[in-house]
Protein backbone atom coordinates (compact mmCIF):
# COMPACT_ATOMS: atom_id res chain seq x y z
CA UNK A 1 0.00 0.00 0.00
CA UNK A 2 0.80 3.27 -0.64
CA UNK A 3 2.26 5.56 2.61
CA UNK A 4 0.69 8.67 2.72
CA UNK A 5 3.78 10.91 3.50
CA UNK A 6 6.39 9.55 0.98
CA UNK A 7 3.98 8.62 -1.60
CA UNK A 8 5.87 4.91 -2.23
CA UNK A 9 4.67 1.69 -2.03
CA UNK A 10 5.95 1.39 1.40
CA UNK A 11 2.79 0.83 3.78
CA UNK A 12 2.61 -2.11 5.86
CA UNK A 13 0.15 -3.64 8.54
CA UNK A 14 1.63 -3.73 12.47
CA UNK A 15 1.48 -7.43 13.20
CA UNK A 16 -1.11 -6.74 16.25
CA UNK A 17 -3.54 -3.41 16.47
CA UNK A 18 -6.88 -2.59 16.19
CA UNK A 19 -9.40 -2.58 14.00
CA UNK A 20 -12.19 -0.34 14.12
CA UNK A 21 -15.64 -0.43 12.02
CA UNK A 22 -18.35 2.35 10.75
CA UNK A 23 -21.45 1.82 8.82
CA UNK A 24 -22.51 4.34 6.97
CA UNK A 25 -19.54 6.72 8.08
CA UNK A 26 -21.24 5.62 12.20
CA UNK A 27 -19.91 3.81 14.75
CA UNK A 28 -20.27 2.67 18.13
CA UNK A 29 -17.53 2.24 21.25
CA UNK A 30 -18.31 -1.24 20.84
CA UNK A 31 -17.14 -1.55 17.04
CA UNK A 32 -13.94 -2.46 17.47
CA UNK A 33 -11.77 -5.08 18.35
CA UNK A 34 -7.84 -6.07 18.56
CA UNK A 35 -5.80 -8.28 16.12
CA UNK A 36 -2.58 -10.49 16.21
CA UNK A 37 -1.91 -11.29 13.07
CA UNK A 38 0.87 -13.84 14.57
CA UNK A 39 -0.95 -15.84 16.85
CA UNK A 40 -4.46 -15.51 15.22
CA UNK A 41 -6.08 -17.91 12.15
CA UNK A 42 -8.07 -16.27 9.32
CA UNK A 43 -10.82 -17.94 10.61
CA UNK A 44 -10.25 -16.26 14.13
CA UNK A 45 -9.92 -12.81 12.57
CA UNK A 46 -13.43 -13.57 10.49
CA UNK A 47 -14.70 -14.67 13.85
CA UNK A 48 -14.12 -11.62 15.23
CA UNK A 49 -15.50 -9.51 12.49
CA UNK A 50 -18.59 -11.57 12.30
CA UNK A 51 -18.97 -10.77 16.18
CA UNK A 52 -18.59 -7.10 15.85
CA UNK A 53 -21.43 -6.89 12.59
CA UNK A 54 -23.86 -8.97 14.83
CA UNK A 55 -23.30 -6.41 17.68
CA UNK A 56 -23.97 -3.49 15.28
CA UNK A 57 -26.79 -5.33 13.23
CA UNK A 58 -28.48 -6.20 16.20
CA UNK A 59 -28.44 -2.62 17.88
CA UNK A 60 -29.31 -1.07 14.54
CA UNK A 61 -32.45 -3.62 13.90
CA UNK A 62 -33.91 -2.20 16.85
CA UNK A 63 -34.04 1.50 14.87
CA UNK A 64 -37.67 2.30 13.29
CA UNK A 65 -36.21 4.51 10.50
CA UNK A 66 -33.35 2.18 9.03
CA UNK A 67 -31.82 3.66 6.17
CA UNK A 68 -29.76 0.84 3.73
CA UNK A 69 -25.92 0.27 4.50
CA UNK A 70 -24.40 2.07 1.48
CA UNK A 71 -20.55 2.38 2.90
CA UNK A 72 -18.88 0.00 5.70
CA UNK A 73 -14.91 0.80 6.66
CA UNK A 74 -13.10 -1.38 8.62
CA UNK A 75 -9.91 0.20 9.21
CA UNK A 76 -6.74 0.50 11.67
CA UNK A 77 -4.46 3.28 11.98
CA UNK A 78 -1.77 0.17 13.50
CA UNK A 79 0.15 0.36 9.91
CA UNK A 80 4.14 1.41 8.95
CA UNK A 81 5.95 2.59 6.20
CA UNK A 82 9.52 1.11 6.07
CA UNK A 83 11.17 4.41 4.87
CA UNK A 84 9.94 5.22 8.63
CA UNK A 85 8.10 7.97 7.50
CA UNK A 86 5.97 9.78 11.00
CA UNK A 87 2.57 8.92 9.67
CA UNK A 88 -0.41 10.76 11.51
CA UNK A 89 -2.63 7.67 12.13
CA UNK A 90 -5.34 10.01 14.20
CA UNK A 91 -6.22 11.25 11.71
CA UNK A 92 -5.41 8.58 8.89
CA UNK A 93 -7.43 5.25 8.26
CA UNK A 94 -6.52 2.66 6.29
CA UNK A 95 -8.88 -0.07 5.32
CA UNK A 96 -8.09 -3.24 5.97
CA UNK A 97 -10.55 -4.74 3.24
CA UNK A 98 -8.29 -6.73 1.04
CA UNK A 99 -5.55 -6.45 4.06
CA UNK A 100 -6.91 -8.72 6.86
CA UNK A 101 -10.44 -9.69 5.00
CA UNK A 102 -11.08 -9.98 1.07
CA UNK A 103 -13.52 -7.60 -0.01
CA UNK A 104 -15.91 -10.61 -0.55
CA UNK A 105 -15.65 -11.90 2.49
CA UNK A 106 -16.92 -8.67 3.89
CA UNK A 107 -19.70 -8.31 1.56
CA UNK A 108 -20.84 -11.64 2.01
CA UNK A 109 -20.58 -11.57 5.68
CA UNK A 110 -22.52 -8.16 5.43
CA UNK A 111 -25.00 -9.45 3.67
CA UNK A 112 -25.66 -12.44 5.80
CA UNK A 113 -26.05 -10.61 8.88
CA UNK A 114 -27.89 -8.01 7.06
CA UNK A 115 -30.34 -10.51 5.94
CA UNK A 116 -30.97 -12.16 9.58
CA UNK A 117 -31.75 -8.69 10.84
CA UNK A 118 -33.70 -7.38 8.70
CA UNK A 119 -30.95 -4.37 7.73
CA UNK A 120 -31.12 -3.77 3.55
CA UNK A 121 -27.34 -3.48 2.44
CA UNK A 122 -26.24 -2.03 -0.37
CA UNK A 123 -22.19 -2.05 0.15
CA UNK A 124 -20.76 -1.60 -2.99
CA UNK A 125 -16.55 -2.25 -3.34
CA UNK A 126 -14.19 -0.93 -5.56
Amino acid sequence: MYCPECFQNTLKIRSIGVVKLAFNNKSRNTSLFTYNLQKETHEQLLAKLREKIVDWMSFYSEFVNKTPIKTFEAYSGDFICTNNCKIDMIKTKVSVVNVIYSAQEVKDMLKEEGQKFGVVIEVVFQ
